[in-house]
């Protein structure tokens, strides 16, 4: 490294040539990755508000209808679709999968009126960008998983 700083300096002839050839090859790449990063962090959490923004709305139709419907289940994948979630199969199951949630009518008037909705979806896979960094073996990347309750609106 320093052989080549040292034919560098000779080439120029003026440490200012140098000093900026440094900024130009160290700092510029610097700031656009970090650049880059804040980008995609940013998408990132504007994908996640679109996610919980979708959540709460499957909840609050519900709520309204107290229970989940297959109505709100299709709705939920359509609109899960459209944002870059579509429906898949990962080892036998569908997802998005709606496990968990509320599935018979529950009235307002109930000793229980809780209405529960649970939305799984298998994470993003990052396996093959971790290949690039040399890593070899990657465990199950994980699941999505959001859950909300709300108390049901429902009168017979």
């Amino acid at each position: 490294m320093q052989e080549i700083m040292e034919r560098l300096r000779k080439r120029s002839g003026n440490q200012k040539g140098i000093t900026d050839m440094l900024v130009l090859l160290i700092l510029l790449p610097t700031f656009l990755c970090v650049t880059l990063m804040v980008i995609i962090f940013a998408t990132f959490l504007l994908r996640q508000a679109k996610i919980d923004d979708i959540k709460a709305r499957a909840l609050q139709m519900a709520q309204t209808e107290g229970y989940l419907t297959t109505t709100i289940i299709n709705d939920t994948r359509t609109k899960l679709s459209i944002i870059g979630f579509p429906t898949v199969t990962k080892e036998g199951v569908t997802y998005p999968s709606f496990t968990g949630s509320t599935t018979t009518k529950v009235l307002k008037d109930d000793a229980d009126p809780t209405v529960r909705l649970v939305i799984q979806y298998p994470a993003s896979d990052l396996s093959r960008l971790m290949a690039f960094f040399g890593v070899t073996t990657v465990e199950d990347p994980g699941y999505y998983y959001l859950e909300a309750n709300g108390r049901s609106e429902k009168y017979d």
